[in-house]
């Protein structure tokens, strides 16, 4: 039978100490776990990339604000032009038919012109045969005078039947030509201002959209801390 060895004094300190420092690592208080990273803006609970800085969230979450107020400002921008539009092609139709109706006074004015043209032709030609009247003989003056005579009074009829077509033709022409001008030139101008704030409009959609694939791309999926989340709008 062995007899077990007595351990030497430095050798049951040493194992006294041992077992002190095992009785400590097992009893020392554990740190709190982080929370689990499990979110991101996106929604989704699966983050890529590098974990994101609480600057850097509160950086994005702007951005993300941002982004959905210009979305909603385009969209409200939108049923205002488009309204805007069918109004404009309204009036258009409406400036159709008032041209229509121009350009049927124009044709008679035109033919009232044509028909003065014809006149001072006649007037013409009648004042050459009334200026030669002395030259002819007696007899052929008094046939000639019957017959200007005759030429006269018809010439003053035509005269007088003319001017009262140019008074019903001429005023209702300048007039009608005058307010489609006016409305012609307005709605030029209303047009001229809606396609700049039309293609405004598309450029801002496009820039939306470009800015909201530039957020989905730089943070839309990054994992942050909820805890930085909750101090952020909590104004930390």
């Amino acid at each position: 039978m062995k007899i077990p060895h007595l351990l030497t004094h430095g050798a049951a300190c040493s194992l006294l100490a041992m077992a002190a420092s095992l009785a400590l690592a097992q009893t020392a208080p554990t740190k709190p776990a982080i929370k689990a990273v499990n979110k991101t803006l996106s929604g989704k609970t699966a983050g890529a990339g590098k974990l994101m800085t609480r600057d850097e969230l509160r950086t994005c979450m702007r951005r993300s604000d941002d982004l959905n107020a210009s979305a909603k400002a385009i969209e409200s921008q939108r049923p205002v032009l488009d309204g805007e539009r069918d109004a404009l092609k309204q009036s258009g139709e409406i400036l159709v038919a008032e041209r229509a109706e121009v350009d049927r006074r124009l044709a008679g004015v035109r033919e009232w012109e044509g028909k003065m043209r014809l006149h001072g032709a006649e007037i013409e030609a009648f004042n050459k045969r009334s200026a030669g009247i002395n030259e002819l003989p007696r007899k052929q003056q008094e046939q000639l005078a019957e017959e200007l005579k005759v030429d006269r009074e018809r010439l003053e009829k035509t005269r007088l039947a003319l001017g009262v077509e140019e008074a019903q033709l001429v005023p209702a022409y300048q007039a009608s030509a005058k307010t489609y001008n006016e409305r012609a030139v307005a709605r030029d101008a209303k047009v001229t201002a809606w396609n700049a704030r039309n293609a405004a409009a598309l450029d801002a959609s496009v820039k939306q959209q470009e800015d909201r694939a530039l957020w989905l791309n730089e943070c839309a999926n990054r994992p942050y801390l909820e805890d930085d989340e909750t101090a952020i709008k909590a104004g930390k």
